[in-house]
């Protein structure tokens, strides 16, 4: 008041203070103070429980059933009346501060005794708690129009305050019906409401209803996030209609702003290394410190990037074992089974205490049971151990059991260890761990120069013994961040599907250059089936009409030789050059100058071991029955194994005769493949070293993709296959 008094401003913004200049709006209002925008009566309507619900009433909009109670004998009655579990929360709150979910009569009268010996001017509402998908709506109104730069769908069910959930924009799991509903809804309570400027409605689906949570006449924490990947100034937008502008005189109108081509994530981050002795355990009072943004071409993506910035470990797939303890309660057991199997898949060693044991088991999963923090083998001890990197937490909210939870959770903050409370953010985290995605294979995003569409680019499917590849024409440059690509759209299911993307460019050394991607999004030196693909993809398209062609390729250039029928080239031979048998070019962690019949010992079994590089690194493994192998188990544990240092692709193989071999292959980067061009060089290479074929003379590799004609002398070794078009077509990205 002094402030105004020495300024005599015109009016007061309380729209972009939060809840604490929101709380402030009656006592301005009754000084005689202008409250810029939003009105003190419009506001106070939002934050009254019973003027709110008349409002939604005139509607017909669903909210959760509430009453408003001042005592603790009102708080009982009302929570047994609307029935258990229920959200219980004092009115004009700031970071859903005091607020709890109570399960028992125990809960109310624990949570009631602390607010009234505070001393309460306005009552404390008491909720029907229903655990839904939870959204929030930020709009911009001037009293006639309503604008909707975005809707945000929260990872977290509903009972995880919303600044401490993980909001994703656009919704990923929201139909149209119930998408121009909440459209619908929000215009209608931003205008009835009288809002002038901003608006934040929380929305909540249960049992395909739509029910409002709350509404918040002010900015949001989400303003900031959705102005950047919309492009909409909300803030400034906001602050001219506080003036008396018009949305249509500033360029917009009523209705769902354009969604951006990109998908992007808020996740909260947290300060529990700084903040000893509290319980992080998530609930509906707020606990994060800061956000952090994610922006990618598609959910994974998008939530790689945040988890990773928010400071989670993602990289599951190195050499060293990783371990996650999971305690739940038991109303959680039944949805943990879904979780224990992700990990499960990943490799991952799991322990849990005995009940949620029991669960895990149920699935044949093999878990290790420890006790509880009191009990001998504890949870304590295993922390200790060195052996965990995620804890998975749901507990009971009595005191003594918050107490050991805040006992375990500092001391797995002080060991590195990260601790989850909700399972929706670990089943959101072990999606990601299981996805392809890693720092070196996601899209660099300028936040300044974001795209406002989508765009078209125009791919050929091809095929060589059976490898399937998308080949893109990349002379212009368009593609900045093939590996992202590769990923998403090598993907059977939701991409075109391949084993990886190939990119033709301009080369000043040769006719063209070629760059290979694998499903996993990191670059091959080499391939020898898509280098014919390339040849065809050149000839075909009149790009370089010649029989004979020079390729540019990380390993060096390869010469191409081109059959063709009908005007189209059919198959061609590459002269992938000298084959590379030093151990230390290839590159594989043993001495000697030849790694040919080599007895080595990966994950407790004995291989015999052929090296060789030709473009790519190879380990040929000879075997009676390549039909019998489990690759799916064997294939990784070679790939990984410690004696080579960037991963290897290895081939197993029966030699059916001197001119003739059978082979399956696991290739680093896409598992088994139906063939592989390099592979089946490495395989002639090791037969003829030693001593199953003969130098300088073609022999054919069978593979579940067709055969390779292969040709290995002292100076070169020629691969011969076909190549074909599968299709062609037009991606959005």
């Amino acid at each position: 008041m002094n402030i105004i008094k020495a300024e005599n401003p015109i009016g007061v913004v309380v729209a972009f203070g939060g809840q604490t200049a929101i709380k402030l709006t009656k006592f301005l209002d009754e000084k005689g103070i202008n409250i810029l925008g939003t009105s003190a009566e419009s506001i106070d309507v939002a934050e009254d429980r019973e003027r709110f619900d008349a409002l939604l009433e005139s509607f017909n909009i669903f909210r959760p059933k509430g009453e408003s109670v001042m005592s603790l004998n009102d708080a009982l009655t009302s929570a047994n009346r609307l029935g258990y579990p229920v959200l219980l929360r004092p009115s004009y709150v700031i970071g859903g501060q005091n607020m709890t979910i109570a399960y028992t009569d125990d809960d109310v009268k624990q949570y009631m005794d602390i607010i009234l010996s505070q001393g309460i001017e306005n009552p404390v509402l008491v909720d029907k708690y229903m655990m839904g998908t939870e959204l929030e709506v930020d709009c911009i109104s001037d009293g006639e129009d309503v604008l909707i730069p975005g809707i945000m769908e929260h990872i977290e069910r509903a009972g995880v305050h919303s600044g401490d959930s993980i909001a994703v924009y656009p919704p990923y799991n929201l139909n149209d019906m119930m998408l121009e509903k909440i459209c619908d809804i929000s215009v209608k309570l931003a205008l009835s409401l009288k809002t002038k400027g901003l608006v934040n409605i929380q929305y909540l689906i249960y049992q395909n209803e739509l029910y409002v949570i709350e509404v918040n006449p002010r900015a949001s924490r989400t303003i900031p996030y959705i102005s950047k990947v919309t492009g909409v100034p909300m803030v400034e937008l906001a602050t001219k209609i506080m003036v008396g502008k018009g949305l249509k005189d500033l360029g917009y109108g009523t209705g769902l702003y354009r969604t951006p081509p990109y998908v992007a994530v808020k996740v909260p981050v947290f300060s529990f290394e700084k903040l000893n002795d509290v319980n992080s355990k998530l609930g509906p009072e707020m606990k994060s410190t800061g956000e952090v943004l994610g922006v990618g071409k598609n959910l994974n993506e998008a939530l790689y990037k945040g988890l990773v910035s928010a400071g989670f470990k993602t990289d599951f797939h190195s050499k060293d074992r990783h371990g996650v303890l999971i305690t739940v309660t038991k109303q959680d057991r039944y949805e943990i089974v879904n979780l224990a199997k992700k990990l499960d898949d990943m490799g991952a060693d799991i322990w849990a205490t005995p009940e949620t044991a029991k669960a895990i088991e149920s699935l044949g999963i093999e878990v290790s049971v420890v006790n509880k923090l009191r009990d001998d083998n504890s949870i304590m001890d295993l922390v200790e151990s060195g052996k965990l990197d995620y804890i998975v937490y749901t507990g009971k909210s009595d005191k003594k059991s918050i107490a050991d939870y805040i006992k375990l959770h500092n001391r797995a903050n002080q060991l590195g260890i990260a601790t989850l409370t909700s399972l929706d953010t670990a089943n959101a985290l072990a999606d990601i761990i299981a996805s392809r995605y890693n720092q070196r294979n996601t899209e660099l995003v300028d936040i300044n120069c974001m795209r406002k569409e989508k765009g078209t680019l125009k791919f050929s499917k091809m095929q060589g013994t059976g490898d399937d590849y998308i080949f893109f024409n990349n002379e212009c440059g368009i593609i900045t961040c093939p590996e992202s690509f590769a990923i998403e759209f090598s993907d059977r299911h939701r991409g075109i599907g391949g084993d990886g993307i190939v990119l033709i460019e301009d080369s000043d050394i040769a006719d063209a250059k070629m760059r290979i991607f694998n499903i996993d999004g990191s670059e091959g030196k080499m391939a020898g089936n898509s280098i014919r693909c390339v040849g065809k993809f050149l000839y075909d398209n009149d790009i370089v009409k010649k029989d004979k062609m020079l390729i540019e390729t990380a390993s060096g250039i390869k010469t191409l030789s081109l059959f063709t029928r009908n005007g189209k080239v059919s198959s061609a031979t590459v002269d992938m050059g000298k084959a590379e048998l030093m151990p230390d070019k290839i590159p594989v962690s043993l001495d000697g100058d030849k790694i040919i019949d080599r007895t080595v010992n990966i994950y407790g079994n004995e291989y015999k071991i052929n090296c060789c590089s030709i473009g790519n690194p190879h380990c040929v493994v000879f075997v009676d029955n390549v039909d019998r192998l489990n690759l799916d188990k064997i294939g990784p544990q070679l790939e990984t194994a410690d004696i080579f240092p960037e991963r290897i692709n290895t081939e197993f193989v029966r030699v059916v005769n001197s001119n003739t071999l059978k082979m399956r292959v696991w290739e680093r980067g896409n598992g088994e493949t139906p063939a592989c061009g390099t592979g089946a060089c490495a395989a002639v290479i090791a037969a003829v070293e030693n001593g199953y074929c003969n130098k300088g003379e073609n022999i054919t590799v069978k593979l579940r993709g067709g055969d390779l004609i292969v040709n290995y002398t002292d100076e070169t070794v020629t691969l011969t296959g076909d190549c074909n078009l599968v299709y062609k077509g037009e991606i959005e990205y």
